[in-house]
């Protein structure tokens, strides 16, 4: 059949949805559509601002579509594991029915689509402000400072003693450039747990983006030269082949990505793992927070600008989630919540004064763990490893009341939670605070 050309298409909601290492961001997509799958169940149907809707349809028609018949597939298995994190980009496409108007006699409907990419590619929007020089000089004030300049000590004597002026040995820079990508790796795990790793297809690669085609690498003479000029390399050298292969990366990857898909997000959802953070320590919190801030940067530009034009013409709701507040009993969950708001107030503030909603909130796409109470009143929390599948019994460490303005702040490490069993396409997967989420995504 044609549609007629009076035919009004369905409207479109998209909102983006990435995460910092570690913070389960597959798990919240498939989470999301599971719960919209079965919107007027559970804890969506009590949710005010999503009154009207009654259908929710996961549309296999994107591309490339993001998996979440895998994503079932693992937490519904027996027994249950995690969603494989995603490398590269794709889709999940829902098509939500909503209550007819009264002057209607066909129910409305609205198209939902989650835009999935990962958080080590959201890094890059630092690059987009920096030249060549700015970025070594960037790295260099992060390398050399601990815990970097101990993780990698010998790489970055290695980067100081390159003569950027000298003619490049190509084979030497391909291997420092594999060494540099196997730091940022090591960088952003436990016990590091650092966030500021870039370039970040340096760590996941994507569809069609091979490092090895343009290799560049950090080159920290640059700063201990003292100078102050823009340097004019000679050909060949390393100076010129890293900054001709870094602008190409900056421009030809890192730049179209997002203007292609920020122009027309409605919504943008970032997850950070605060818990692991903290157990980490203040190395991993202040990294955290500065990569965050650099991120939400765009927001506070003028529409002078092309990177506030871009992330300013729609984007009006955001959203950063601290997850696995499952790992923590009731009253340090309150305390997560107040510490996330904290942690990030002052930017907060600056996109408030743009017109700018930024919600931080803690959630648990699937929660893990629940509580117990023992004869004597304590509480502790049940749930099942991850790595040996047997049940585990812990007391959570407690969260103070207030982030220090320092960041001085370390906690026991969490036990690595499995999925709970039992969990069923056809029912809400029992979660935290996403009703919450999907309220202020979907508000308009």
């Amino acid at each position: 059949m044609v549609n007629s050309p009076f035919t009004l298409k369905t409207p479109v909601t998209r909102i983006g949805i990435t995460g910092l290492s570690q913070a389960g961001k597959s798990t919240l997509i498939t989470a999301l559509i599971n719960h919209l799958e079965n919107i007027r169940r559970g804890s969506l149907a009590k949710q005010a601002t999503l009154k009207g809707l009654t259908h929710g349809h996961w549309l296999r028609d994107a591309t490339p579509i993001f998996d979440y018949d895998a994503g079932l597939h693992a937490l519904t298995n027996s027994p249950p594991t995690w969603p494989r994190s995603t490398t590269d980009w794709s889709i999940a496409r829902i098509e939500l029915t909503i209550d007819r108007p009264w002057y209607s006699t066909k129910p409305r409907r609205r198209i939902i689509e989650l835009l999935d990419y990962p958080g080590e590619w959201l890094l890059d929007l630092c690059l987009l402000e920096w030249d060549y020089p700015a970025f070594c000089a960037a790295v260099w004030s992060w390398c050399s400072q601990t815990p970097r300049a101990e993780i990698a000590a010998d790489l970055i004597q290695q980067l100081a003693a390159i003569d950027p002026n000298a003619p490049v040995d190509r084979a030497y820079l391909l291997e420092l450039q594999q060494r540099w990508a196997e730091f940022l790796a090591d960088s952003r795990l436990p016990p590091h747990q650092l966030s500021r790793n870039l370039p970040g297809r340096f760590l996941l690669n994507g569809t069609n983006f091979s490092p090895e085609r343009h290799p560049f690498i950090p080159l920290f003479a640059l700063n201990l030269s003292g100078g102050t000029a823009t340097p004019k390399f000679p050909a060949n050298s390393w100076g010129a082949v890293c900054t001709q292969n870094y602008l190409s990366y900056r421009d030809h990857e890192a730049k179209p990505f997002f203007s292609r898909h920020f122009q027309s997000l409605d919504a943008q959802v970032i997850l950070i793992d605060l818990l692991g953070a903290m157990t980490a320590g203040q190395s991993a919190l202040k990294d955290m927070r500065a990569a965050l801030e650099c991120t939400l940067q765009p927001f506070t530009y003028g529409t002078d600008h092309w990177l506030g034009r871009l992330f300013r013409r729609k984007i009006r709701r955001v959203a950063v989630c601290a997850t696995k507040m499952d790992h923590l009993l009731p009253d340090d969950q309150k305390r997560l919540q107040s510490l996330a708001e904290s942690y990030l107030y002052e930017t907060v503030q600056h996109l408030a004064a743009k017109s700018i909603e930024l919600n931080v909130m803690a959630i648990a796409a699937v929660q893990a763990a629940r509580v117990q109470e023992e004869p004597d009143g304590t509480h502790s929390l049940i749930g099942r490893d991850k790595r040996t599948g047997q049940g585990v019994q812990f007391t959570p460490p407690a969260l103070p009341q207030t982030m220090p303005h320092n960041l001085n702040l370390k906690i026991d490490d969490l036990p690595q939670l499995a999925p709970p069993a039992g969990l069923d396409r056809t029912r809400p997967f029992p979660g935290r605070r996403i009703d919450q989420l999907l309220a202020f995504l979907l508000a308009d």
